[in-house]
């Protein structure tokens, strides 16, 4: 008997910026008819499934804000006179995802007992599914190589494999068996995790990370008898990938600085970075990094009395302030949420670089500053 397939497509969506939620939006795709969206970053992820008797298959999409708003089509229509405007998304079914992810679970099916199988990268990781209740564990257990027989597997050593995070997002496949039907669960997941690109990540993290992204389909929930898998901590180290020249925002200021009594400490100009991976913990503005430099020329008199450090808080409050008046507040929280996102590109960075040019100058002491529109002269310094 020829095996009886189904397919079903939902949005996850917001709803008047509550809790995002999934939404049967199949029938949109059968009449090939575009979905409504109240806002452009209401969308939240895609998700079509393919369900025969072997396997249910499920492909996600997540979409960042600014993935959204390339997606989502802003439409007006005039009628009779009036204009109506609808933000609309045109659905795809991903018939070759699921396929692949349909036949890729077949062929595993001779290994897959009660754990999960993730592929990343074209390798195949085994981890263990710890069950207490609904709520899941996993943990590395080992590697799985193809073969002429089939599959050869290998058990993992000390820790958890790391990957680094790609600029184009996370693509997952994790594939389980259901506890409570004969079937096996074939799982895509691609978008962007917890973490910023560059940074790295560990199997079972992004795994439990991907598996939690999909618990809020019942479908998926009900099938897989999990409500919530444990995330691991994040990876020691937090490595970044090195940000090229051409991605960075460094520029220097000029600068005039003195003891608490006023005595000239140095002159020149400070060296200054926008931190394009992290906003500022506290505030959620851009974050600064303010060095002395090689432009600093320190006066010898009380050139062992002080140092740069003295200065560097409140130089970095005075010339984040500076920047952030001349940016605008709505534009840095603007480049704030792109950088929390991840999402900061090109436009982003020429828009702070031009920020940055031509910033007045600065007298400080360890305690306070001040701006001056002149630049500092050259000689010696005054109080």
């Amino acid at each position: 008997m020829p095996a009886q397939t189904k397919e079903e497509f939902y949005v996850r969506r917001l709803f008047d910026d509550d809790v995002p939620v999934f939404v049967d939006a199949t029938k949109y795709v059968r009449q090939d008819t575009p979905y409504p969206l109240s806002a452009k970053k209401a969308l939240k992820a895609t998700c079509g499934v393919r369900t025969d008797n072997e396997v249910l298959a499920f492909s996600l999409r997540n979409y960042t804000g600014k993935q959204a708003e390339r997606e989502v089509e802003h439409v007006e229509n005039t009628v009779g006179g009036r204009v109506t405007a609808q933000n609309q998304l045109r659905l795809r079914m991903p018939r070759r995802t699921l396929a692949g992810l349909n036949e890729t679970a077949r062929a595993l099916a001779v290994v897959l007992g009660d754990e999960v199988i993730t592929e990343l990268d074209g390798d195949l990781y085994v981890l263990s599914l710890t069950r207490a209740g609904n709520e899941g564990t996993l943990a590395l257990a080992g590697k799985l190589t193809p073969s002429e027989g089939g599959f050869v597997r290998s058990e993992a050593g000390d820790g958890d494999t790391e990957f680094e995070l790609p600029v184009a997002g996370v693509r997952l496949r994790i594939f389980l068996r259901s506890p409570v039907r004969d079937r096996i669960i074939a799982y895509g997941f691609s978008g962007y995790l917890t973490r910023k690109p560059g940074e790295m990540e560990t199997v079972t993290r992004a795994t439990a990370l991907a598996i939690n992204s999909i618990l809020g389909l019942a479908t998926f929930r009900m099938l897989s008898q999990l409500d919530h898998v444990d995330v691991p901590p994040v990876p020691r180290g937090n490595a970044v990938r090195p940000r090229k020249p051409a991605e960075q925002v460094t520029f220097s200021v000029p600068a005039l600085l003195f003891t608490d009594d006023g005595t000239p400490a140095a002159r020149g100009r400070v060296a200054a970075e926008i931190d394009l991976d992290q906003v500022d913990p506290v505030t959620g503005g851009l974050q600064l990094h303010v060095t002395a430099g090689d432009q600093l020329e320190w006066n010898p008199a009380v050139a062992e009395a002080v140092n740069f450090e003295a200065y560097e808080r409140v130089l970095t409050e005075t010339i984040g302030a500076m920047l952030h008046s001349a940016v605008g507040m709505d534009t840095v929280r603007d480049l704030a949420y792109d950088i929390m996102l991840g999402d900061l590109g090109a436009e982003g960075i020429a828009r702070l670089r031009a920020a940055t040019t031509d910033l007045p100058g600065l007298a400080a002491k360890p305690n306070q500053a001040e701006v001056r529109s002149a630049q500092p002269a050259t000689g010696v310094p005054a109080a």
